[in-house]
């Protein structure tokens, strides 16, 4: 191989290299935020108060609350709290101020309920758990149990 040639692959090495790890790592759609773990009905009014509060120390912050287990029937429409106050207001509030809030399919499932039986705005993921590790892990997301 001529000098050149050697100069030209060793100035280029570290260029395709570069290139190479640029290209390996994910695009996330969205910056860094909060995922909220949310897996009991008890104290929900509390937790999503918490989660307004979030909000307003942060207002710029993806917030993304993951209910599981019993929270998930906060989520169901019509659902009322230890008041008789509907859970869908609260929950409006939050999807309001861009907190966008998932329910569990697995839960769903397992309390022989579907995606139809969820308040308007409420989106859905397949494994709650997973969906907060890929948050932490893949989306470099803080992890806030409540």
């Amino acid at each position: 191989m001529a000098p050149g040639n050697r100069l030209l692959l060793r100035l280029m090495n570290p260029l395709l290299l570069t290139l190479l790890l640029v290209a390996a790592i994910p695009a996330s759609a969205e910056k860094p935020g909060v995922a909220v773990h949310l897996d009991e009905l008890e104290h929900m009014n509390r937790a999503l108060r918490q989660i307004e509060r979030q909000r307003e120390a942060a207002p710029g912050l993806p917030i993304h609350v993951i209910m599981v287990a019993g929270a998930v029937h906060a989520l169901i429409d019509g659902s009322k709290d230890e008041n008789g106050g509907l859970f869908s207001a609260q929950l409006e509030q939050l999807l309001a101020q861009d907190i966008r809030l998932f329910a569990c399919l697995n839960t769903l499932d397992a309390f022989n309920k579907t995606e139809d039986d969820l308040s308007l705005g409420v989106e859905t993921v397949r494994s709650g758990v997973a969906a907060l590790t890929d948050r932490q892990l893949n989306d470099g997301f803080a992890y806030i149990k409540l």
